[in-house]
């Protein structure tokens, strides 16, 4: 019975692919909600103010991640895995959801905050599922397959959140949002088969009522306490350097939530663009910057995470401040294209480096929920540079405002050399000396 099924623990590649595919289904709702609808939105002429805070409200439950995890690791359903069944019921959500809104309305100024809130609730969906698949691949993957299987993990999710953008702008345009709605609904039930027909770990239930049993993997720290998790949590989030690189993030992370928001109102407004042009053009870097990040892993392994942020963020500071410094130019859609790409290559390099250090900073008893409080905290900031681009807006150009990104990145090259990896290390060998005792 049991070699009828996949098994996740028994296939290296059937791992990366199922964890890939899981992926690209949470960057579905990304790409519908945070590309395709927004350019809509600034193709039927809602202000930037609009269109930056629907950004805003439909990617913040990507903040709260954090609140997921412990969630996840103090509840489960061991005989049909550990992670499983979350990834199954996010996904059941998402497909409910995409559901319900292709019985809006198509139009945006009827619908607009009916369309922020499935927005919202799509995206929570996704963001649980990431959680549950991030569980998993800590639980099922070897620990020299980690850094291989993240980029092709975070690799499916941009592929998803690009093709999901195009073709969701496509379906808009030609057939509407019920049409578009019905296409992410349907691919995302097709991608459910994965998790649905296959197993963790050999001998665990396919359904709960089918036969089978949960394996020792799948039990263990399913009963730990809420107490000793947010206790030791806490502690190893407020050791000085993991509160710094927090904050480090978070200054290129608003940065690039004010991009995305700026990016379909100037081109389709004020440069006349289509509407499809900017979802196409911002599918197709994304994709390119997704095979980039992911060529450069092996060498970025070589010169060193640390070495490559700081040459990302100084590439990333004069690439802002030099397009601000050019308007002149903005009308040949050329000039921009080359800083939409150069700024999405540089920002998955960034994206790799950053991973890589919130990982080293993780202490190993909460993990799991650590590195998902700083992935939280990261797009909790994202959601910020989104919003905040309608205060901006209401007393400085799109110059001011990419000067204002420049200096993000400033402040976090100022800051950076303060970084101190060594120190954190000795700080978390006596945290877990201190919590042994206890």
């Amino acid at each position: 019975m049991g070699s009828a099924v996949p098994v996740l623990a028994q296939s290296k590649w059937f791992r990366f692919g199922a964890l890939c595919l899981l992926y690209f289904c949470q960057g579905l709702p990304i790409g519908l909600f945070q590309v395709a609808i927004p350019a809509w939105f600034a193709a039927q002429g809602l202000t930037l103010a609009q269109v930056g805070g629907f950004i805003a409200i439909v990617f913040l439950p990507w903040s709260f991640k954090l609140l997921a995890g412990p969630i996840m690791d103090r509840f489960a359903f061991p005989p049909m895995g550990r992670r499983r069944p979350w990834v199954l019921l996010a996904q059941l959500g998402i497909v409910a959801t995409f559901i319900v809104l292709a019985l809006l309305s198509p139009d945006p100024n009827e619908s607009y905050m009916l369309l922020a809130t499935l927005g919202f609730v799509a995206n929570a969906f996704g963001a649980f599922q990431d959680v549950a698949v991030d569980g998993m691949a800590i639980d099922v993957l070897e620990e020299d397959e980690r850094a291989q299987a993240n980029a092709y993990m975070f690799g499916g999710q941009i592929v998803g959140t690009s093709i999901a953008g195009a073709a969701g702008s496509a379906a808009l345009v030609s057939y509407g949002l019920t049409a578009a709605s019905l296409i992410m609904a349907f691919t995302v039930l097709m991608i459910m088969m994965v998790p649905l027909f296959l197993r963790e770990r050999e001998g665990e239930r396919i359904l709960p009522w089918t036969q089978g049993e949960a394996s020792p993997e799948a039990l263990v720290a399913v009963n730990e306490s809420w107490k000793d998790i947010f206790s030791s949590l806490i502690r190893a989030l407020i050791l000085p350097m993991s509160v710094l690189l927090i904050f480090l993030e978070g200054f290129q992370r608003m940065a690039a939530g004010m991009l995305v928001s700026i990016g379909p109102v100037m081109t389709v407004q004020d440069l006349g663009w289509a509407q499809t042009d900017w979802s196409n053009y911002y599918a197709t870097a994304g994709i390119i910057a997704s095979v980039v990040a992911v060529v450069l892993g092996p060498l970025i392994d070589r010169i060193g995470s640390f070495r490559v942020l700081t040459g990302a963020i100084a590439f990333r500071l004069v690439l802002f401040a030099a397009f601000a410094l050019t308007s002149t130019y903005w009308q040949h859609t050329e000039w921009v294209q080359g800083m939409v790409l150069l700024a999405y290559i540089s920002s998955q390099i960034v994206t790799v480096t950053i991973i890589a250090l919130f990982m080293r900073l993780c202490l190993k008893r909460v993990s799991a929920t650590q590195f998902a409080v700083y992935m939280a905290s990261a797009n909790l900031t994202y959601s910020m540079g989104s919003g905040a681009v309608a205060p901006l807006g209401a007393f400085m150009d799109y110059q001011g405002m990419f000067l204002v990104m420049a200096g993000l990145h400033l402040a976090f090259l100022l800051l950076l050399p303060l970084m101190n990896f060594e120190r954190h290390e000795r700080d978390n060998e006596m945290l877990e000396a201190r919590l042994a005792r206890t």
